[in-house]
């Protein structure tokens, strides 16, 4: 794209391509690589859950318990766990919550009685494999990579990295479509 054929400048392409990939990173709230990661979250109140679960018990409301996973796109989850009373870290059983993939971002909701957990540490963690597998990154998001580092290479000091004023056309547009949607209180710690 750039149509630089010699080998000189190398090192600072690959600079450029990685500082794009982070910005769009960054910015879409997408991992542009597979791996595994994990998030904590605050541990649902148990006994406040059991009281406002009788009243949607008897009103015929689902319990509202979820948390969103950050970093899409999501593949799986490895582990729920949690530390007890004793002080133990333990393995939530998958009985206890499900998936809710609609809408590209995937939720964990919690069901039935959510076990005992050490007040001290009132928190689980999610160890879970999410972002693009290898050669699956959508191709206007290839593209909107490539396009960006090369505005960094061609004119270094006419984009901030703070700043999409001067990205080139399309880029902005493309990423904004992949854009997740911010957490805000629901997010991880």
């Amino acid at each position: 794209m750039l149509r630089v054929d010699f080998d000189a400048d190398d090192a600072v392409l690959t600079f450029y391509l990685e500082a794009a990939e982070a910005f769009i990173e960054r910015h879409t709230r997408r991992r542009l690589t597979q791996a595994v990661r994990t998030v904590r979250y605050t541990w649902p109140d148990t006994k406040l859950r059991r009281a406002v679960n009788s009243v949607y018990t008897a009103l015929g409301w689902p319990w509202p318990d979820h948390m969103t996973l950050p970093f899409p796109p999501f593949d799986s989850i490895s582990a729920v766990t949690y530390t007890d009373t004793d002080g133990a870290t333990q393995t939530l059983s998958s009985s206890l919550y499900g998936l809710d993939e609609a809408g590209g971002l995937t939720r964990i909701l919690f069901r039935g009685d959510l076990p005992a957990i050490n007040v001290d540490y009132p928190a689980i963690a999610v160890a879970f494999t999410s972002g693009y597998a290898t050669g699956a990154v959508p191709k206007d998001l290839q593209l909107a990579i490539c396009r960006l580092a090369g505005t960094y290479y061609m004119n270094p000091e006419a984009v901030s990295m703070l700043n999409l004023v001067q990205v080139p056309f399309g880029v902005k547009a493309v990423i904004d479509n992949y854009a997740v949607p911010s957490f805000g209180t629901e997010g991880p710690e």
